[in-house]
This record gives structure tokens, sequence and C-alpha cells, in this order.
């Protein structure tokens, strides 16, 4: 078989749809934080094993741009001159065009020539099979933590004139506690007013500055 050919069998395999390739390893005193993420907007859970890869996961559920997603979806092996090397990535994403996404995570002070060689491999597999290749580090803590307040509102329900009307408000830039003085005038109160603003961020209906502190300040807009 031909290389040409073999990519060919890449292209046309579902690698969203695979078991992983390797089960995730438990131990006693193991440092790594790990567990099952649940998706909001597919029907999945996904395995991670490290806080950084739970992150990840997180969002990439938020940007809502994949289908399917398998941890641990395939072995590639190459010739390093010395050795024949291998390398699992970890996640494999089929995204809302069609495509594929190959996402190694790993915090960027710990890729050393090692990694950077894998990385390397992987990204010129991908590239050749017509693959995105992906490589996440070290992620903002503000968005990250943004993040996880807005999912706990994602299946907030209001009325529809309601969320409606919020997002008329919200045209222009508009501080949250304004917004949420806004639903006080329409006889809403703050904690729903709040949640919905919340459910909007995570459907990105409205918009803020992801990267930065989440407060009553925080302005938004739609």
């Amino acid at each position: 078989m031909t290389t040409h050919e073999r990519v060919q069998d890449l292209v046309r395999l579902a690698f969203e749809a695979v078991a992983p390739f390797r089960t995730f390893s438990a131990y006693r005193a193991k440092c790594n934080y790990e567990g099952v993420y649940p998706f909001r907007n597919l029907d999945a859970q996904v395995e991670f094993e490290s806080l950084l890869e739970g992150q990840f996961l997180l969002q990439l559920d938020w940007e809502n741009a994949a289908t399917a997603v398998t941890a641990q979806p395939f072995r590639a092996h190459w010739d390093s001159g010395e050795q024949v090397r291998s390398h699992i990535p970890d996640y494999f994403c089929r995204l809302t065009n069609g495509d594929g996404l190959v996402v190694d995570v790993r915090p960027e002070e710990r890729v050393d020539d090692a990694a950077r060689e894998a990385f390397e491999f992987t990204r010129r597999l991908c590239e050749e099979v017509g693959w995105e290749y992906r490589i996440y580090g070290t992620p903002s803590t503000h968005l990250f933590s943004n993040l996880r307040v807005f999912k706990q509102y994602a299946s907030f329900e209001c009325d529809e004139k309601y969320m409606a009307s919020t997002l008329r408000a919200a045209a222009r830039k508009i501080s949250v506690t304004d917004l949420i003085s806004f639903g006080m005038r329409q006889e809403v109160s703050g904690g729903v007013a709040r949640s919905l603003i919340y459910r909007l961020l995570w459907e990105r209906k409205m918009q803020t500055g992801w990267y930065r502190p989440l407060s009553s300040a925080t302005e938004v807009w739609a």
C-alpha cells in the first residue's frame, strides 16, 4: 500500500467514533486531576486525565465548533533515526464543517525535546491527511473561571419575551449591574436577571471581555 493510499484510509476513518486507544490509568497517589466531562452542546461524555484537558473540553464545548470528540484516538509511529517512536494524541474532534481536528494538551513549560519531536511529527501527519492540528497550552485563568460560571446557567429557562427584551437592552455595551436593574424594572428578580445573562454568555448570544475577571461591573453586549 502506498503512502497516499494509507493517507486516504485515514481520511475515511471516523476517529471521532472510536474507543480510546489506551485506557486511562489509575493508581494510588496519582497527581493528575482526571474525570469525565459532560458536554452541554453534544450528547457525549469525554474522559480527561488532567485539569488542563478538562479546561480544553470546557472551552471546546463553549465554542460549539465540534459535532463529536474522542480521547486517545490513535497511535502514530515514526522512525526517529535512532529508534521507532510512537505518540498518542489527546483528542480527535470532528468539526461542524466536517473537518478533523487533532489536539495535544500540554502546558508550555512541559514541552521538552521529545514532546516537540512528537508534536512536529503529528503536525506533519495531520497536514498530509488534511486535518487541523492544535497544541493546547496553558489557557487564561480568567477565561476558564468565567466559563465554569456560565456553564452552570446553560440550562436556565425563562420567559422568551424577557429574553428578547434583555438582548435588545444589550444592543449597546451595558454593565451586568445595569442589565440586572433593567430586569428588575420588568418585575424580574435579580437572580433571574443574572442567571439569564450568564446563560446568554454561555450561548455566546451576548459578548464580553472573555479574558477579564467577571464582576457586576463587567460590560456585556449582544
